[in-house]
């Protein structure tokens, strides 16, 4: 091991220090500095430095780590083997000049070397109370972040000693550590009281109940509170990037100048007029505060209250005190007021079109006495009713001048208890007897109207008892005029009743309220009613009116409305076909479910998205154009192709009608019919028309060819016979059994062939033509491999053509690869078929040729002629089955057969 030695501290004695042990110090360092970083809590790091110093160190010692806490205190943070007895003895450690060694560290922001407690005059405060504990010596080294001190870092000994240079550096490398420490967790908390800030600061903006926004120094809008959409209407989204003063209904310098006052720094309140969403007028109070950064104005908050409501009251406020006015002065009587002053009644206020009748002017009245108008007689007679009335009694009297006939009530007004004037209304009864007859003639109305109209009128007591009919409720409920019962109501609503007119009876009418009423006959009718409370000339109650509408038919065409509106939801929802709406921009706004069975995804996949999202390259623009079409108002019906959740591409035939609502154009209605079924029909009668076409022609052909091909083949042979060269005759007999190969699939495809359906084992077909291509295959260096399910049933199919099936695309398979590969079998049951994989590892065709595969004369052979997999597709149909085939290039094909069982 290596050894070196220090210099001693302070006087201390040399050590040696050995590399492992600053080796183990680099490591402390290293892995206190990972526990910060990684986040790890204060308590573990400083607990974790204590305990692994007082390991490092080869004296008896005990580490505590002391925080500054309030009050000129130090409190412990970490002491893990210090006794708690000792601990609590000092706690809390106060800083001072003379306050212990970790206390006058603090202080002083210095080291501070303790050698011998029993000495050191920093003691004398605590040495009669550490003596017990055997503390002999302390070093203390204050922590500190910047030019803050945080606490201190203790070492106690249980012996008079002073430290080494390296356990001075090691100490003073510690209090660095768990300074950092601190200061990491102080800032976290720091940054957590942010958060918590911004968190309330948010809580507060978001449900603050006035609508606030955030304003730019130029006076864009940045942000708002969701109270802006019910005061302006508007989402906070549609406010975005938009001038504020754009609100304004009118050009307000008062509004600008409040911004402006913000933006110096000052609050500022204004009042404005703008319009909310739907068009109407809004009144709008605005305060302006500035948004302070740092003691800058980066910003405006504008809080506005709707005060619209309040507008309106005080408009309508005015409004009443003129029409008042314009009441009183041309009030076709008089209104008067008097108050009594020194024993005198004197008239204070007059106001009236019978003053001028009267030949009265209103100067003349106003601040004058009776008797400064009136004869002393009548004043004799009047002034008994004055006084009456300022005793506190309403009174009338009637009088007569100039042949005008009037009649006076007089009105005591109280303040505290105590009248304080008299109001004197005058009434020209004159006038009164001819309003009597006008009364008399709107009664005879009033009664043709309640007798005639189509409407039950009814009264009751306050008790609900039926007081009045009207013919036409008799007609309705067959009930009699005079029958004194709670009249029609069935029993399980007579509750509903008592309540309806305890709601009257408590000052509230009852208006179009709907319910049901029975007939004397028994039948129920649903009927809409109005109760109102009926007072007598005191204006106290004395029973209910009701007016009782049939509602029969109302309920009839309601119900009609329900059911079309179900037959319409059964039609969307229930409808075979995709239907569908869009916006504006091409967003799916509803759509029904057969979306999921016709393209794999959920309504709730699929609505929100753009619908060009799901049609493919080719038919997009189509697609686009036509939807642009349909938003002039114009129908269209197209075809498209629309990507399945798969990735498939399905094919649809697409009708699109405008969806129009009060004579606007905002969105689509489109319904997707999948024709890819249709489509494939189509493909398929394309090719069947060209295989019969084909077929035909191949029987004349083949026919043709047989004749003389069979003469020079027999030729040859002959000739071989006698030939010494055999090579080229080998050459063309091969050849022209290649020829004998092509008419015979010719005739294939011409005639039909005769077939022998039978149930037949797969199990048995593929043990049957395996060793047929097993040798070939071993011979091109390809392995077989297969596997079949259990209990795989029978299929009702001709043995030999399926047979044939198998070895064209074994045969395809081997030539596929001629460096050697793999080829595997699967045969399983699905859905009540027979499924049949036969993947290879071949060369793989290319997407653009594997469209084409099936059609005849089409190979992606050199010399193929695409007759074989044509004769396999034709027999997989014949036997009622499918056949796909799947391949990559470079990887290999699949081909997948699936047969009925």
């Amino acid at each position: 091991m290596v050894i070196f030695y220090e210099k001693a501290h302070y006087g201390g004695p040399v050590r040696t220090v050995s590399i492992d042990e600053m080796k183990s110090m680099l490591d402390l360092h290293s892995f206190l500095l990972g526990m910060i970083t990684r986040g790890d809590s204060l308590s573990q790091i400083l607990e974790t430095l204590s305990l692994t110093l007082e390991e490092h160190f080869k004296r008896k010692m005990h580490c505590s780590i002391l925080l500054a806490a309030e009050e000129n205190n130090l409190t412990v943070g970490s002491a893990p083997n210090l006794p708690n007895e000792f601990s609590e003895m000092l706690h809390p450690v106060k800083i001072g000049p003379s306050e212990g060694s970790c206390g006058t560290a603090v202080y002083r922001n210095e080291p501070v070397i303790t050698i011998d407690i029993e000495k050191d005059p920093l003691w004398d405060n605590y040495r009669d109370r550490v003596s017990k504990f055997g503390i002999k010596a302390c070093w203390s080294i204050p922590i500190s972040i910047g030019d803050q001190v945080m606490g201190s870092f203790a070492v106690y000994h249980t012996e008079i000693c002073r430290p080494t240079e390296y356990e001075f550096e090691i100490l003073k490398t510690c209090a660095n550590l768990a300074g950092f420490a601190i200061e990491r967790d102080k800032r976290i908390q720091l940054e957590k009281q942010l958060k918590e800030s911004e968190q309330r600061f948010k809580s507060l903006f978001d449900h603050y109940p006035e609508s606030i926004h955030m304003i730019s120094l130029e006076g864009d809008f940045l942000g708002c509170n969701d109270k802006a959409l019910s005061v302006f209407g508007y989402e906070p989204q549609e406010f975005a990037g938009k001038k504020f003063h754009s609100f304004v209904l009118e050009e307000n310098k008062q509004v600008i100048t409040a911004f402006n006052k913000a933006i110096e720094g000052n609050v500022h309140h204004c009042q404005c007029k703008t319009i909310h969403k739907n068009g109407n007028a809004l009144f709008i109070n605005l305060t302006f505060l500035p948004i302070l950064v740092k003691d800058s104005v980066v910003g405006v908050y504008g809080i506005a209250r709707d005060v619209t409501y309040e507008k309106l009251l005080e408009q309508e406020l005015s409004v009443s005190h003129k029409e008042i006015e314009h009441i009183l002065k041309n009030h076709q009587g008089m209104i008067f007021k008097y108050k009594k002053e020194n024993g005198q009644f004197i008239h204070t206020f007059g106001a009236g079109q019978l003053f001028d009748r009267l030949g009265m002017p209103l100067e003349e009245f106003t601040g004058k006495t009776l008797a400064d108008i009136l004869p002393a007689d009548e004043v004799a007679r009047k002034i008994v009713y004055y006084e009456k009335a300022w005793k506190g009694l309403q009174t009338s009297y009637e009088a007569s001048v100039r042949d005008i006939d009037y009649v006076a009530t007089l009105r005591p007004i109280f303040e505290e208890g105590k009248v304080t004037e008299v109001i004197v209304s005058c009434s020209d009864i004159t006038e009164l007897k001819k309003t009597h007859d006008d009364l008399r003639k709107t009664q005879e109305l009033m009664e043709s109207f309640v007798h005639n109209t189509g409407d039950a009128i009814a009264t009751m007591d306050i008790e609900g008892k039926l007081t009045f009919a009207n013919q036409a409720y008799v007609e309705m409920f067959g009930y009699p005029k005079g029958e004194n019962c709670i009249p029609s109501i069935p029993d399980n609503y007579r509750n509903e009743y008592r309540l309806l007119l305890d709601t009257v009876k408590n000052g509230t009418k009852v208006k179009g309220h709907e319910t049901v009423r029975k007939r004397l006959d028994g039948d129920i009718v649903p009927v809409s009613v109005t109760y109102a409370p009926l007072k007598d000339k005191n204006g106290s109650f004395n029973g209910f009116s009701a007016i009782i509408r049939d509602i029969t038919e109302q309920k009839r065409i309601e119900k009609e409305l329900e059911e079309n509106k179900q037959r319409y939801q059964s039609l969307f929802f229930s409808n075979p076909d995709l239907v569908y709406s869009l916006d504006l921009e091409g967003v799916i706004t509803n759509i029904n479910p057969s979306v999921q069975r016709l393209i794999g995804y959920s309504p709730e996949q699929i609505i929100g998205e753009n619908f060009r999202l799901f049609v493919n390259d080719q038919s997009l623009c189509h697609t686009e154009a036509r939807f642009k079409e349909t938003m002039k108002g114009i129908p269209q019906t197209y075809e498209t192709g629309l990507f399945h959740k798969n990735g498939q591409t399905g094919f649809f035939h697409i009708t699109n009608l405008p969806i129009i609502v009060n004579n606007q154009i905002v969105g689509v209605y489109g319904i997707a019919k999948d024709i890819s079924e249709i489509k494939k029909a189509e493909e398929y009668l394309r090719k069947s028309d060209r295989l019969s076409a084909i077929g035909q022609l191949a029987a004349g052909i083949a026919h043709e060819i047989r004749n003389p091909l069979t003469s020079i083949k027999g030729f040859l042979q002959f000739l071989q016979e006698k030939s010494q060269n055999q090579e080229y005759f080998e050459i063309m007999l091969r050849e022209i059994d290649r020829i004998e190969l092509i008419t015979n699939e010719f005739l294939i495809l011409a005639k039909p062939q005769a077939k022998k359906y039978s149930q037949t084992s797969i199990k048995s077909i593929l043990h049957g033509f395996l060793p047929l291509v097993e040798t070939q295959a071993n011979l091109s260096n390809i392995a077989i491999k297969t596997e079949i399910d259990e209990l795989i049933p029978a299929i009702y199919c001709d043995p030999n053509q399926i047979k044939q099936v198998f070895l064209n695309i074994m045969k395809n398979s081997i030539e596929s690869m001629p460096e050697g590969g793999k080829i595997k079998i699967r045969v399983m049951k699905k859905d009540g078929h027979i499924k049949i994989l036969i993947e290879d590892s071949g060369c793989g065709i290319p997407p653009e040729r594997l469209k084409r595969i099936g059609e005849p004369f089409y190979s992606t052979k050199e010399k193929g002629t695409g007759l074989g997999l044509m004769i396999i597709f034709k027999i997989i149909k014949e036997h009622k089955g499918s056949i796909q085939i799947n391949s990559e290039l470079n990887e290999g094909t699949q081909v997948e057969i699936c047969i009925p069982y």
